[in-house]
């Protein structure tokens, strides 16, 4: 689906330790590693055939997490885990992925964040460049493909997301079209084919969406990614500034809802898990970054307070029930090999995403917000 990155560096030796007992990880002091990546497991280390949280270690501690994903969209896994470990509270902090990059780089070593949960690899690529994360145990990183994850360990996806087409398949009658196998498999008929003017729409603030134009820079140009913007927006799109409001306004059908739109996968999946009559319908275009597969990811901060704390919480989002939580909740793809994909779309493998290391985003965080507000596209 995506191509593999070049492999893990490995984790970090203990070379310089002193022996002195003080627990930082480096001597044979008794409060636990002094970094992540030397946390052992608290039960079993976690692999890619599945490992359940029955098999872990308890969590129990206090931990915060800075979170560019939104309370709908994860908050599940989290009382989750509160509800099984009478022991552990969470700490949130909600806001835009920009919003939590821009503050972890201010507050740098004093931040009280242990975890950057990102809805985007561009965010956590942006928080690794400036050195602001750890390197994670070698059971996590190595339990996940390479092509989800940062090659030196330093992040890892825990959750996968398909760029999609949505449409309300009850309002064929109002389209130009004579049948829904028309829609066009490639992503710049979406701009380039006048059929769409005035029914399509999609939501062009989120990282996601940055992380698609990204895409489309690296593996088209940017002057293709310009003209593309460009002639979408004389498509007079309706733009939207929520994912769900999106998938909801055209899955609703009113005369003044869009018909057809550009979005993640899960928005639809969601949906149609809540009510499997709903009119709402995603399909793929083929090979191109309209069907970008990505992955939201974790980071651990450089300013953990309790390692084996952070460690063994990442090993339960990669964990069975981590993953089916956000299938189930929020229409996501795992990204462990050993847990089927169950919902009611085409699984990762039946699709045709296009080769893209998803590391290897080089377009400065900024610059598709850029590109986007050049193009008229932004602000909302």
């Amino acid at each position: 689906m995506t191509a593999a990155a070049i492999g893990f560096a490995g984790c970090t030796d203990s070379e310089n330790g002193n022996g002195n007992g003080n627990g930082n990880g480096n001597g044979n002091g008794d409060t636990g590693a002094g970094t992540v990546v030397d946390a052992d497991p608290l039960g079993s280390p976690v692999d890619s055939s599945g490992v359940s949280w029955d098999d872990l270690g308890d969590l129990e501690g206090e931990l915060t997490v800075y979170s560019g994903r939104t309370p709908d969209q994860i908050d599940l896994v989290f009382e989750a885990l509160e509800n099984e470990y009478d022991g552990l509270t969470i700490n949130r902090d909600y806001d835009d992925n920009d919003v939590q990059v821009n503050q972890l780089i201010q507050e740098g070593e004093a931040t009280p964040a242990d975890v950057f949960y990102s809805q985007d690899p561009g965010a956590l690529n942006a928080v690794h460049d400036e050195g602001l994360v750890q390197q994670l145990p070698g059971d996590v990183v190595d339990a996940v493909p390479q092509s989800y994850r940062d090659p030196d360990g330093l992040w890892t996806g825990v959750s996968g997301r398909v760029r999609s087409v949505l449409y309300n398949s009850d309002r064929l009658e109002e389209t130009p079209f004579d049948s829904w196998d028309e829609l066009p498999n490639d992503i710049y008929s979406y701009a380039e084919d006048d059929r769409f003017e005035g029914i399509i729409a999609t939501r062009p603030n989120s990282g996601t969406f940055r992380g698609f134009i990204q895409s489309m820079v690296e593996l088209e140009g940017e002057e293709t990614t310009r003209q593309w913007v460009r002639d979408f927006m004389d498509q007079d799109p309706q733009l939207f500034t929520s994912g769900s409001s999106h998938a909801e306004a055209i899955n609703r059908g009113g005369d003044d809802d869009p018909i057809i739109g550009l979005g993640n996968s899960y928005y639809g999946a969601r949906i149609v898990n809540e009510d499997p009559d709903a009119p709402l319908r995603v399909t793929f275009t083929q090979g191109d970054p309209g069907a970008l597969f990505s992955v939201a990811g974790v980071a651990a901060t450089q300013s953990v307070d309790d390692p084996e704390l952070v460690a063994e919480f990442i090993r339960h989002l990669v964990a069975i029930e981590g993953q089916e939580f956000m299938m189930e909740d929020n229409g996501e793809f795992p990204v462990i090999d050993g847990v089927d994909y169950v919902g009611p779309l085409p699984g990762p493998d039946e699709l045709d995403s296009p080769t893209f290391d998803l590391s290897a985003f080089d377009m400065e965080l900024q610059g598709a917000r850029e590109l986007l507000e050049d193009e008229g596209m932004l602000p909302v």
